[in-house]
């Protein structure tokens, strides 16, 4: 009992683990940035004694940096004193296109995801939750035991008529999966409570035929 206690003390950050990592998350992103600005200065000030294809080397290191600024940014959320910027709702392909390099790190090597988005917005202060609720998500379907190479799809669109929210659907055939049917791990109880917490009704896998899907609609 007791070592199961420890265990699951340690799947569960305290306060204070979970405020540190913001502060760090906040001067990665901080770094990030002053980086990408330096480097766009170095190119400005080497225009007309370098090469084009380097100063385009340069800068598109420094756009590299800022997507990568965007992305530690948008998985720290905000807080009211650190925030992603934007106010205006962001498009699911533009909050894809952070999100993409996250889920690469989450889940296993040879996962191909294909995706593609229709429609669908949230606003800054949703998208945080929305990227954690995915990340849990590949957490959840990578202890189900992924038989790679395996393709995992993502389509996106509005979650009404009026275009507003977002709807987000992936599937992964479950004959790349080596427990399809294995209850909810721990990934899956934590996407469950921050949904609850957020008022929304719980994404899951759930078998469909072949497929193994996942839904969540973040109004």
């Amino acid at each position: 009992m007791a070592r199961g206690k420890r265990k699951d003390q340690k799947e569960r950050p305290n306060a204070e683990t979970v405020e540190l990592t913001r502060d760090v998350l906040s001067v990665v992103a901080h770094e990030l940035g002053g980086i990408a600005g330096a480097l766009d200065l170095r190119a400005t000030a080497l225009t007309g004694t370098t090469p084009d294809p380097d100063l385009n080397a340069l800068r598109g290191l420094a756009e590299e940096l800022r997507v990568a600024t965007r992305a530690v940014r948008l998985a720290r959320g905000t807080d009211g004193i650190g925030t992603l910027g934007a106010t205006k709702p962001q498009s699911l392909e533009t909050w894809w296109k952070l999100v993409s390099r996250l889920t690469a790190i989450v889940l296993p090597r040879g996962v191909a995801i294909e995706s593609g988005f229709s429609g669908g917005q949230v606003s800054h202060s949703q998208s945080p939750s929305l990227t954690w609720l995915w990340l849990a998500a590949c957490k959840d379907l990578g202890e189900r035991g992924i038989i790679t190479p395996a393709v995992l799809t993502l389509r996106g669109d509005a979650a009404g008529d009026s275009g507003d929210g977002a709807t987000l659907v992936s599937g992964i055939k479950v004959d790349r999966l080596t427990t399809a049917d294995t209850p909810t791990s721990r990934w899956g109880r934590y996407g469950a409570a921050m949904a609850t917490e957020l008022g929304m009704l719980a994404p899951a896998w759930e078998r469909d035929g072949d497929l193994l899907r996942w839904r969540c609609v973040i109004q």
